[in-house]
């Protein structure tokens, strides 16, 4: 449902106040028991960079906690930093010279927000105290209101209970288990109840009831039955499911959810080195951008008053740029060593839709349209030219109407080593080829039923790999013969949406949990075509993205288990680790790591902050806060080119 409350109004309150609301109890819950006051400290191995400062800190409290969270706000950058304590010290840097708010927080504890101005270079200590606090903190951030981004939170749901107690066994809940429940997560269904009409007509959709006199409205639309046949889903299995909804989420049940009961350990020695920064995105002036009244009665996704933060990439020169899906749509350019950002709004009226953006070797920051307030309309690559600010290009990508479909949208996109562009259309089941230099394009549909490509990637022989949404399929395109190739893992059918290329040529994903069945973390090995799965150790996982550091730890986004979070499994050890976020209710889409292991994100289902955050892993490892792929922009990560400056 969505909030009731004005948007522009979240937007004007991002102050400091409202993060500390990010979900704090739940980490404290974890880390109860794990371990208590140590005599062990974060390590100081190097000062900061020239230009930052460093702040450290002595916190004392009543009773044991383990990692608690320290925020210290930037009040003139608006900039967000958190780190975590070890063994009752903390350590941040580096930092930016200003005046900081810092509050430390953990369960039943808060501590008094002090004031602190640094200057470039120095290292200041504090000494805070924790006392019991009066009030839970809320689950987490101000949740957005936005069905795809709290879809899997349920993040305004207050009653807990188990999962059995949610789901009490029988017939429907092996179909709901199956089918439901792998897409949108155990939380789903119990945070919404409704009437026998309401679920019919929820089940209906979803078989697509309508698709006899009108085409999909949605890429979801009928894939139970008409657009899809991976589910195995039959007449009796719409009955057994529809009593069971009834039943159980009828109109008379309260909204609830599952209770977390497995989630990753808290490893404070790791957590102790970390920092996450959120850059707030800047604010629209009175009657502009969000807060035009032109933008805030249209209809769409993410819709309306509230900027939407989705896709990260970087470019050669360090910058950091950002997908909005908000109205007015826009590409975001943040120079991170500064703070400084540029709003590219997109072009013929900036409500066309935007997913995904990749910058390539020349600077043109491409973007595919998405849906947009209109749905049918001729979808493009557009193409922007950040020197002059001027949209460059805007090809067609389906000119000559191969997907004959009159509704008709594209979402991923993915460049090779020749600086062709590859772009994946959701809603029509097709991958478009975009040639480097003469921009003709070709269009090659999916080899499988209603083809659903969800995130697109180019291995370093130039072929370009698809996740399927509608099944957990992977699909190779080789773009040497354009002959396809479906890989289908041991855990299917599935929800996946991304993939990623290690320096071995492995493709990794990350698969849902669906109910009793854990989410996995899997590889498709290309030498020998097999691929492999590891159990990924926390309930409700939903890993949306996964990226591969320097060093060949698996990094991805998680929006499900007790708190959203990046997680890292480290090939070597077989080890997860936990790093939840400073907003613990916002999901993260796209995640995008650095040279120097630093993961980037947006949080996307922030509805009062906004923002573009970067995890560093290892304070000290960082020589600069600028944004670098390993080996330069996409489609040269296999290519050993020379450094560039930092």
């Amino acid at each position: 449902m969505r909030s009731e409350l004005d948007r522009s109004t979240f937007q004007r309150r991002r102050g400091w106040w409202i993060l500390l609301s990010a979900v704090t109890l739940v980490i404290a819950t974890m880390a109860a028991g794990i371990g208590s006051w140590t005599s062990l400290a974060p390590s100081t191995v190097q000062a900061a960079p020239p230009g930052m400062a460093t702040l450290t800190g002595q916190v004392t409290a009543p009773s044991s906690v383990t990692a608690a969270q320290v925020y210290l706000r930037n009040t003139d950058k608006k900039i967000l930093h958190m780190v975590y304590t070890q063994g009752g010290r903390f350590r941040a840097t580096p930092l930016f010279p200003g005046n900081y708010e810092v509050m430390v927080i953990t369960k039943g504890l808060v501590s008094e927000m002090q004031r602190v101005t640094l200057k470039a270079g120095e290292t200041r200590t504090l000494s805070v105290g924790l006392k019991p606090g009066t009030a839970r903190p809320p689950v987490g951030a101000t949740p957005s209101g936005d069905s795809e981004a709290d879809t899997n939170l349920a993040s305004a749901v207050a009653e807990e209970a188990s999962y059995e107690e949610i789901y009490p066994p029988g017939p429907g809940r092996a179909v709901a288990e199956r089918t439901c429940i792998v897409c949108h997560g155990e939380n789903f269904l119990p945070s919404r109840p409704a009437s026998r009409a309401s679920w019919e007509s929820r089940i209906g959709h979803m078989m697509g009831a309508m698709l006899g006199t009108q085409p999909a409205s949605s890429y979801a639309q009928g894939l139970l039955t008409y657009r899809s046949g991976e589910f195995g889903f039959s007449r009796e299995d719409r009955d057994a499911l529809l009593e069971y909804m009834v039943e159980q989420f009828g109109p008379r049940a309260k909204p609830r959810r599952v209770r977390i009961t497995q989630e990753m350990p808290i490893d404070e020695a790791q957590l102790g080195k970390a920092m996450y920064i959120e850059y707030y995105l800047t604010e629209d002036p009175p009657n502009q951008g969000v807060r035009d009244s032109s933008f805030l009665g249209l209809k769409g996704s993410f819709c309306c008053g509230r900027r939407v933060g989705q896709d990260v990439r970087f470019d050669d020169a360090g910058n950091v740029w950002l997908t909005d899906r908000g109205y007015p749509h826009r590409l975001v350019r943040l120079d991170p060593r500064t703070g400084d950002q540029k709003d590219f709004w997109l072009p013929d009226g900036a409500r066309l839709g935007v997913h995904e953006v990749v910058v390539d070797r020349n600077g043109i920051a491409w973007a595919p349209e998405h849906s947009g307030t209109d749905s049918s309309s001729q979808k493009r690559l557009l193409g922007l030219n950040p020197k002059t600010g001027q949209w460059d290009y805007k090809i067609p990508l389906d000119p000559d109407n191969v997907i004959r479909m009159p509704i008709k949208w594209t979402q991923s996109l993915a460049i090779d080593s020749k600086g062709t562009i590859y772009v994946g259309w959701i809603m029509g089941g097709a991958l478009s080829q975009v040639d480097a230099a003469t921009r003709k394009v070709t269009v090659f549909p999916i080899p499988e039923h209603n083809a659903i490509p969800y995130g697109l990637v180019a291995d370093r022989n130039d072929n370009i790999f698809i996740a399927l949404w509608n099944s957990g399929d992977i699909a190779k395109f080789d773009t040497h013969n354009h002959q396809w190739t479906l890989f289908t893992p041991p855990t299917h059918p599935n929800q996946t949406r991304r993939l990623s290329v290690d320096m071995q040529n492995n493709i990794w994903w990350g698969i849902y949990s669906a109910g009793k069945r854990q989410g996995k973390l899997a590889k498709l090995d290309q030498t020998t075509g097999v691929i492999t799965e590891v159990t990924i150790p926390r309930q409700n996982t939903q890993p949306y993205d996964v990226e591969t550091d320097p060093d060949g730890n698996i990094w991805a986004a998680d929006g499900g288990g007790s708190v959203a979070a990046l997680w890292r499994f480290d090939q070597k050890t077989q080890r997860f680790t936990l790093y939840p976020k400073p907003q613990g209710a916002a999901d993260t889409p796209k995640i995008q790591v650095t040279k120097e292991g630093a993961v980037w994100y947006s949080p996307r289902g922030s509805a009062n902050a906004p923002a573009i955050g970067v995890l560093l892993p290892d304070m000290d490892k960082v020589t600069t806060l600028g944004a670098y792929y390993p080996n330069g922009t996409p489609g040269n990560w296999f290519r050993a080119v020379a450094n560039r400056s930092n």
